[in-house]
């Protein structure tokens, strides 16, 4: 495979590249997000920040016709791209939606609960949001779960090993 379209933030760089004859990608030096044309493996790239982001514009627009069906909801979901997980804890979030839906045996094309329709359009407009939003009594549950079993986990390492491997824990 031949590397092609060569980027980096460093003028100096570019310029060296551009007179050995590769091929290099225009930067584009605009920071508004949804304006920059530079793409790393389909995540947008900030090229003065060397950072990707993630545009949401267009998946905003896609939301705002409000059909809210969970045809619907999982065709928005759809169209978040993500090839390398790095956008994991976005996606996540949008997805646990759905598994609520399946769980109340909701059909595909049946109006959705307002609830999960707010749910899921704040995790929308608000992508980078970790620590708040509305989170239900099963959610808060399951991650007072996981955070116990991860306690036990690293408490009791040696002991659940041991009864893994049917060896005795008493000595």
């Amino acid at each position: 495979m031949e590397m092609r379209k060569w980027i980096s933030n460093d003028t100096t760089l570019m310029s060296q590249w551009a007179a050995k004859g590769f091929d290099t990608y225009p930067v584009d030096t605009s920071v508004s997000l949804g304006s920059n044309k530079t793409k790393v493996l389909g995540l947008a790239l900030q090229t003065l920040d060397d950072c990707l982001t993630l545009d949401t514009k267009g998946l905003l627009e896609f939301i705002s016709t409000n059909k809210n069906t969970k045809r619907f909801l999982l065709q928005a979901i759809g169209k978040i791209f993500d090839p390398l997980g790095l956008i994991s804890p976005f996606t996540i979030r949008m997805k646990c939606p759905i598994q609520e839906l399946w769980k109340n045996k909701i059909t595909w094309d049946e109006k959705l609960p307002p609830k999960i329709v707010e749910r899921f359009i704040f995790n929308c407009k608000n992508p980078g949001n970790r620590k708040e939003g509305p989170l239900t009594s099963e959610e808060m549950m399951e991650a007072e779960y996981f955070l116990l079993k991860q306690e036990q986990l690293m408490s009791f390492h040696t002991e659940m090993t041991a009864m893994r491997n049917g060896d005795d824990i008493c000595h």
